[in-house]
């Protein structure tokens, strides 16, 4: 497989403002701020090599399996990293001697923690056990960790946190917001440090993104990169019964650079098995062989190669943190739009047209989408549609 540039950039290769952050000091709590494209998970990474490399007692918390796997693969060899999830339930049941309790099932079958129920042991705990040492926490997207974790590890005697986080990105339902993650950690103002320089995204990809930022001045958006060229986003309005024509296309944009790799951002999981099942099956002619197809979801999580090019097709709630070269929304119709709440999807599309670092392109099929065009840019020099 063709190999794509995925490295940490050197401590050299820091902005001013990036290297603010890299040098607070390793005890402390530490929250960087700051919208997609400006380095967040990567300073994330690098204050976890610094912690390796004092043979610090640390641990790299991500919200979803996926950014755990790019993030282990960015770092290289030897990052302590888990999901938060999975790493907090353990450490509370090794500290409270006793399994984390847990919520009834919701409707997909998972079990949240009960946060009433943790508070309510964590304080019944004898207080000589919150004193010994805790590990460092390093937390990449921690506004998609709910207010009460920061709350609970605090009580059970954690007292060094380098969290990264954009509120504007959150896309689950409970979520922190920089308020609270301050007063949860009680952080005092010099220990916030906040980045304003876009690294990841090209000038129109940047411009498009920009049009979902909800205006939350908790957390400013990007500066627009300098420069106003790069490729112009597109929505292609498509007929139902032409996906394998989509699909051919996006075949055949992977082929003609096999080192790109191509994120399909899907809104649920239908839409994400109609699009892998079709780019795997359909035929098309290519100059190359044929690019890896790959999908990531619940219980099946292969060793994605981050490195190399090629097409992998995910849900709208795994692409937190990722990084892909070409975005492509699938269906953008079958997102869901409250019109109580327009803002919740217009940070899901904020989140999932960041990923991109040059192009991006919107799928919708023809005849539907009536709700997701309300919150859709209708100025043709930021999103240019296209009617097959």
């Amino acid at each position: 497989m063709a190999k794509r540039r995925f490295e940490l950039p050197g401590i050299q290769d820091l902005s001013k403002e990036q290297e603010a952050a890299r040098a607070l000091p390793a005890r402390g709590r530490h929250l960087i701020v700051g919208g997609p494209g400006t380095g967040k998970s990567v300073l994330a990474l690098i204050r976890a090599r610094r912690h390796q490399r004092q043979n610090d007692d640390y641990r790299f918390l991500v919200f979803n399996h996926l950014l755990h796997r790019a993030s282990v693969q960015l770092y290289g060899n030897g990052l302590a990293g888990e999901t938060w999830q999975s790493w907090f339930r353990s450490a509370f049941e090794r500290l409270a001697q006793r399994p984390v309790p847990l919520l009834p099932p919701d409707r997909h079958g998972f079990e949240a923690e009960d946060w009433t129920r943790v508070e309510e042991i964590v304080q019944a705990l004898p207080p000589d056990g919150k004193d010994a040492r805790r590990p460092f926490l390093v937390i990449d997207e921690g506004q998609d960790m709910p207010p009460a974790f920061y709350e609970t590890l605090v009580d059970l005697g954690f007292e060094d946190f380098f969290v990264v986080a954009d509120q504007n990105q959150q896309i689950t339902e409970l979520n922190s917001s920089r308020q609270q993650i301050e007063a949860r950690l009680d952080l005092d103002v010099d220990a916030v440090v906040e980045l304003r320089r876009n690294y990841r995204n090209q000038y129109r990809v940047a411009k498009l993104a920009r049009a979902f930022y909800t205006g939350d001045p908790a957390s400013p958006p990007p500066e627009l990169p300098a420069g106003q060229g790069g490729h112009m986003p597109l929505l292609y309005v498509y007929p139902r019964q032409k996906l394998d024509v989509l699909c051919r296309g996006i075949l055949t944009l992977a082929d003609r650079d096999p080192r790109q790799l191509i994120g399909v951002i899907a809104p649920n999981n239908e839409v994400r098995r109609r699009y892998f099942d079709m780019l795997r099956t359909v035929d098309v002619a290519l100059d190359h062989p044929r690019p890896r197809v790959e999908t990531f979801h619940g219980a099946h999580r292969p060793e994605v190669a981050f490195d190399e090019g090629g097409v992998l097709v995910i849900n709208a709630q795994a692409c937190k943190g990722l990084e892909f070269d070409t975005a492509c929304l699938a269906d953008i119709d079958e997102h869901r739009v409250d019109p109580r709440d327009p803002d919740a999807a217009r940070r899901r599309f904020y989140v999932m047209v960041a990923r991109a670092r040059e192009r991006v392109f919107l799928f919708m099929k023809r005849g539907a989408g009536r709700a997701v065009e309300e919150i859709l840019p209708r100025d043709a020099e930021t999103l240019r549609r296209e009617e097959w």
